[in-house]
């Protein structure tokens, strides 16, 4: 396997077609962005004036405790109505962008935002989401078991005995490191064999089981390459990361002289937030963070291309179950 010739060439289609970036910034909102929200707090109190309010000279008026509940219920249900959005719009171009590229590898077919979506939109990309549910679920509820056991030894502070608290801080450090260090394993084994068995349901079109074995038998058969692939991707977001550095800091200099500078004068100029932020945070959302989002997207794509070519060379000379 031409582990270099596949990152180049990755790089190449990255940079060329521009549906990719679409897609990519797409995917980056839904996946990777963290959308969370600042709900208004309830800072501006009622300001009282006796001679509205005859009989309550001490206070303001009790809060609606009904409206305040539907409010709050209203805003969960919108939240996690987002959440369940954004999933489905995350599978569904995570999939269609790994059929794209496929498309493009294998027949030529040029990516577009359009049959993206049209790919995407498919019962196999269901399949995607059923593996990461049959594999986390597991997992989490495993990861969680033996944090139990390794925080176990603190039962010891109970014991009346110095030696005895000592042996069980002692004996519970020692464990959560260990672990520490069994999560970044299986972390890193399960996120290298996810990148296989997405694939062979998304590209190969196998069900969730069989995809998941597929995935694992082509690691299995296949270690080296895909632990040196592993390597250089783990160089490359290094790199990634070191670029990203003078970009961030070059980004947050222009949001400060574009967006708080002026933000700033408008707040003392108008002696009130609202036109600060009303011009502050839309032209900071627009000149940071959608470039880091567009920036990220690209990463995802290069990272999407890099695995598919790797799934396709090794699937091209996969061997039987039984072997």
């Amino acid at each position: 396997m031409d582990h270099v010739g596949i990152l180049k060439n990755a790089f190449h289609t990255t940079v060329r077609y521009r549906a990719l970036w679409v897609l990519g910034l797409l995917w980056a909102l839904a996946g990777g962005g963290g959308s969370g929200f600042n709900f208004p707090g309830s800072g501006s109190g009622y300001r009282f004036n006796e001679g509205s309010m005859p009989g309550r000279p001490f206070g303001a008026p009790p809060p609606n405790i009904g409206m305040i509940l539907s409010l709050v219920a209203l805003a969960c249900g919108l939240f996690l109505i987002l959440i369940v959005v954004t999933t489905v719009v995350r599978y569904a171009l995570q999939a269609g962008i790994y059929r794209s590229l496929h498309a493009l590898a294998g027949e030529g077919a040029t990516p577009t935002v359009r049959k993206g979506f049209r790919e995407g939109w498919n019962r196999r990309t269901w399949r995607l989401f059923l593996q990461d549910l049959l594999v986390g679920i597991p997992l989490a509820l495993a990861g969680f078991l033996a944090l139990a056991l390794a925080l176990s030894p603190l039962l010891l502070l109970m014991a009346h005995n110095s030696v005895a608290k000592a042996i069980g801080i002692a004996t519970s450090v020692g464990l959560v490191l260990l672990w520490v260090l069994l999560l970044v394993v299986t972390a890193t084994v399960v996120g290298v064999l996810s990148q296989l068995w997405w694939r062979a349901a998304a590209v190969g079109d196998e069900n969730t089981v069989g995809a998941i074995r597929t995935g694992w038998r082509l690691a299995r058969h296949n270690l080296g390459d895909v632990a040196v692939m592993w390597l250089l991707m783990l160089g490359a977001g290094l790199l990634w990361g070191l670029l990203m550095i003078p970009t961030v800091l070059v980004l947050v200099v222009v949001t400060g002289l574009v967006a708080a500078g002026p933000g700033v004068l408008l707040y003392q100029a108008t002696d009130s937030l609202i036109p600060a932020l009303l011009w502050g945070v839309p032209v900071g959302l627009v000149l940071f963070v959608l470039p880091l989002v567009f920036l990220s997207g690209l990463y995802l794509v290069f990272q999407a291309s890099v695995w598919n070519q790797v799934y396709e060379q090794l699937v091209g000379r996969s061997v039987p179950f039984n072997a």
